[in-house]
């Protein structure tokens, strides 16, 4: 009993905000300890790319994500400018407005490419974020007013979330940044709600605007809507509160200050917007105007757009995931479970959306009672409509967003709302480890109930794991909830091992989860110790899930031509020509010729031009019909060569240039000169075609476009209709700017086989001229007879507006703020 007496919480103790056990004593954590737990479990997580010259792998990395980024960062360093235009792929796309850059302006990304190679830099960028995401949420939680030792299990359980850490796999750098900034703007806003003035309103400006150049609009979407949620919340507490806070004999009605800083909120919020507004203001009119997607929206309409916003939701078997991570199986090519064993719904799987199993049992702990009920109640409703939202049309949650909340009808994937889950859940377990810290001797009946929560969802979990045991879990699933067609059942007979596996893991866990709570309790362990045991518990079950997605490759391989890419850049080298090619790996989505300079008649971007689609025939990741099946087509977009991959889809007629071949010397891809038409070329003739019809003439056998130009309206010179006959050479060719010396001995059009975009302009002999939407969608300057000088130069009004007001916002917070600051230390010092 004396010993046990010595282990007891002090009043001091409690006083300073460190709960403690049962029989313990204050559970006080140094105050470098969260740092080094935070900064260790990071270098941990990415050691095979930290202390390696190695890449991160990430799919849409390797897709896109590289070459653009590399595309960047060359622009930036060498030509010392920054692009406005990219014209790698697809034709070329703005560079800002269609987000081709992706976080181009986000200041960590800026800062890493220009200090370190952009495959370091893309690696790099995720492992900072990762550590900062336990940073955030510690500094989170501690504004709620949790102790120290549950702020560190509480970062410890977000940033190993495999939920965020799943997203390295896949590439999606966007949605981990978000993910990782979440608890900082929570932070801002409650710190705004406390302390409201110029600094907490230009934090919560700064956070806004920075994950808005993210430029993962969907997710800032979700963000700012539970943060908006959060705002109102504590904007309620505020009116149900009567503060006296001048001391003045009346009081301060409570509506007026819930009404004042809600106000300030928003208007910090626009703010935010505004700061980040040289990156959303341009892209919100190119999608609404110009890009592919305007058409994939405006067309998804009815139940057809009810399928398409609901696609990639989470499913029951990723739901049951979150307990037992290995039952619906993953594809990330990992550790045995993740082998292409994913069986669910979806069209395959590379991340995950558990929060944690003993991350959830904490989180109930938040629930035996205890201070800030209000608060506890909100993050288990947000976590609950996050949870319901991300099944998608299997809950009528999502349906009754989709039909009365605007914007939701833009997005698909709503299992990408679980970050609001996983942090809900890592703030719920802080007051929940605080919780069973502070249950004393004299609260026996909330220990009693803390006990059985845990028992409870230990015994469940037993049970479930004998159910996996006994094969009735998934016989019972497959029976009742999805049936799957026999390729999906026999990757669920190949994972079924691995399900046993990871149930009987799930339960080992809250058994030591629940076994250090009652060591806690009955006094064999301190609260120190017990802080210990979780925190590791907590890193071992996130941990063993997440190092799955967190994988290396060799990037001088990975990025080294290949034998055909090798022979185009002979053949073409000291040649000032630009020229394309249409490579068909991966179904045309490939990018990686870009990276040698070679640009692409097609490949991947998620937001590029909706015209040049419609000229290729290319309908989302689909094949571009258009290029594949018309000769003239590829000719006008001066397609030189075709990269084909033999082995996968047999051989086709043309001039070989060169060929690989698999070991057993079957060809594996061959590369085919084709007789593509010059990029920069004069035209002496011209047909008006409707945009309705234009590709259906280029598609027809009338149309010759070595003759004529297809226009929508008639051109603004008379042309003879006779074959041009001059010369074009290339003076000079940036992203932003070409220039080109003419001369034609009649008047025509110079037609340039890269996108039309309005931000296009161009000048003949210093003097402006009109830039023609040529062949639907290509640039046509015309020319009248004789020799010119042609400059054409990309300026968009709409991004040097936007550029003003993200500055003028900027630097007029951040230096009112920093004269607010300087003038209170001067006063400060003064005697």
């Amino acid at each position: 009993m004396a010993r046990r007496a010595k282990r007891r919480r002090s009043t001091e103790g409690n006083a300073r905000g460190q709960p403690s056990g049962a029989g313990g004593g204050v559970a006080t954590l140094p105050g470098w300890v969260p740092a080094a737990v935070f900064v260790g479990l990071t270098l941990l997580l990415f050691r095979d790319f930290v202390f390696s010259r190695q890449m991160l792998y990430g799919g849409d990395t390797l897709g896109l994500g590289y070459v653009a980024r590399a595309f960047y960062a060359k622009t930036l360093t060498g030509l010392g400018i920054f692009p406005r235009w990219n014209p790698e792929i697809l034709g070329g796309t703005p560079f800002l407005e269609a987000l081709s850059g992706g976080d181009s302006l986000y200041p960590v990304s800026v800062v890493l490419l220009l200090l370190t190679e952009p495959y370091r830099a893309l690696g790099w960028k995720l492992v900072i974020h990762v550590g900062l995401a336990g940073f955030f949420m510690f500094g989170w939680v501690r504004a709620l007013g949790v102790s120290r030792a549950a702020a560190l299990v509480s970062g410890t359980a977000y940033m190993l979330a495999p939920y965020m850490i799943s997203l390295v796999h896949p590439g999606h750098d966007g949605r981990l940044f978000v993910t990782a900034l979440t608890p900082l703007l929570f932070w801002a806003v409650e710190r705004h709600f406390v302390r409201p003035g110029l600094r907490s309103f230009t934090a919560v400006a700064l956070v806004v605007g920075g994950i808005i150049l993210t430029t993962h609009f969907q997710m800032a979407y979700f963000l700012f809507g539970g943060v908006g949620l959060y705002a109102i919340f504590r904007s309620v507490q505020l009116w149900r509160e009567v503060p006296d806070e001048d001391g003045a004999d009346e009081p301060v009605p409570s509506g007026r200050t819930a009404a004042s800083r809600f106000g300030l909120f928003l208007a910090a919020s626009v703010a935010g917007a505004a700061i980040g507004g040289v990156q959303l203001l341009p892209a919100i009119d190119y999608v609404t105007e110009h890009s592919r997607r305007t058409q994939t929206t405006g067309e998804a309409a009815g139940e057809s757009g009810v399928a398409w916003s609901s696609s990639w939701s989470m499913h029951p078997e990723e739901a049951l995931g979150i307990v037992v991570p290995e039952f619906a199986g993953n594809d990330a090519r990992g550790p045995d479970w993740t082998q292409g064993t994913y069986w669910g719904r979806n069209v395959f799987k590379d991340n995950h959306e558990s929060a944690g199993l003993v991350t959830l049992l904490l989180a109930a702990l938040a629930f035996v009672g205890g201070r800030k009920r209000s608060l506890r109640l909100f993050f288990s409703g947000l976590a609950g409509v996050a949870f319901l939202f991300a099944l998608g049309a299997h809950t009528p949650v999502w349906r009754i967003f989709y039909e009365v909340v605007p914007g939701i009808r833009l997005f698909r994937a709503p299992g990408q709302v679980m970050f609001l889950f996983a942090f809900s859940a890592a703030t719920l377990a802080a007051f929940g480890l605080d919780r069973l810290l502070s249950l004393g001797d004299e609260d026996q009946e909330r220990g009693r109930a803390a006990m059985r929560v845990l028992w409870g969802g230990t015994a469940a979990l037993g049970v479930l794991a004998l159910l996996a045991s006994s094969g009735v879990l998934t016989s019972f699933w497959t029976s009742a909830l999805n049936p799957g067609d026999t390729a999906r059942l026999e990757r669920l007979a190949t994972l079924e091992p691995f399900i046993v596996r990871g149930a009987w893991i799930s339960f080992m866990l809250a058994l030591g989860t629940t076994g250090s709570a009652w060591a806690l309790r009955a006094n064999y362990l301190a609260p120190a110790g017990a802080v210990a045991v979780v925190c590791l518990l907590v890193a071992i079950d996130e941990f063993r899930v997440s190092d799955a997605f967190v994988q290396v490759i060799d990037f001088e391989q990975w990025s080294a031509p290949d034998p055909n890419t090798r022979a185009v850049l002979e053949r073409e080298q000291g040649s000032p020509e630009p020229y394309r090619m249409l490579s068909m790996r991966d179904n045309g989505q490939d990018t990686r010729p870009a990276l040698h300079g070679i640009e692409l008649a097609a490949g991947h971007h998620p937001n590029d031009l909706g015209r040049y689609r419609e000229l290729i025939g290319m309908a989302g990741s689909g094949l571009p019909m258009n290029l594949l099946q018309s000769g003239e087509i590829r000719r006008l977009l001066n397609v030189r060569y075709i990269l084909w991959p033999t082995a996968v889809l047999g051989d086709i007629q043309g001039s070989a240039l060169s060929q690989t071949a698999l070991p057993d010397g079957r060809p594996f891809e061959t590369m085919y000169a084709e007789p593509g038409l010059p990029r920069a070329r004069l035209v002496g003739g011209a047909v008006v075609q409707p945009d309705e019809s234009a590709v259906a003439y280029m598609l027809s056998p009338e149309f010759d476009p070595e003759l004529e130009v297809v226009l929508s309206q008639a051109p603004p010179i008379a042309l003879d209709g006779a074959p041009a006959s001059g010369s074009v050479s290339w003076v000079s060719r940036s992203p932003n700017e070409l220039v080109l010396s003419v001369a034609t001995e009649r008047d025509a059009l110079l037609v340039i086989a890269d996108n039309w975009f309005p931000a296009w302009h161009a000048e003949v002999d210093g003097a402006e001229a009109p830039v023609l939407r040529a062949y639907h969608t290509l640039r046509a300057v015309p020319v009248a007879a004789g020799e010119h000088t042609v400059r054409m130069y990309y300026r968009s009004d709409a991004v040097t507006r936007s550029l003003w007001l993200s500055l003028i916002v900027l630097f007029g917070l951040t230096g009112a703020t920093g004269f607010q600051w300087w003038h209170e230390r001067s006063r400060r010092r003064a005697p």
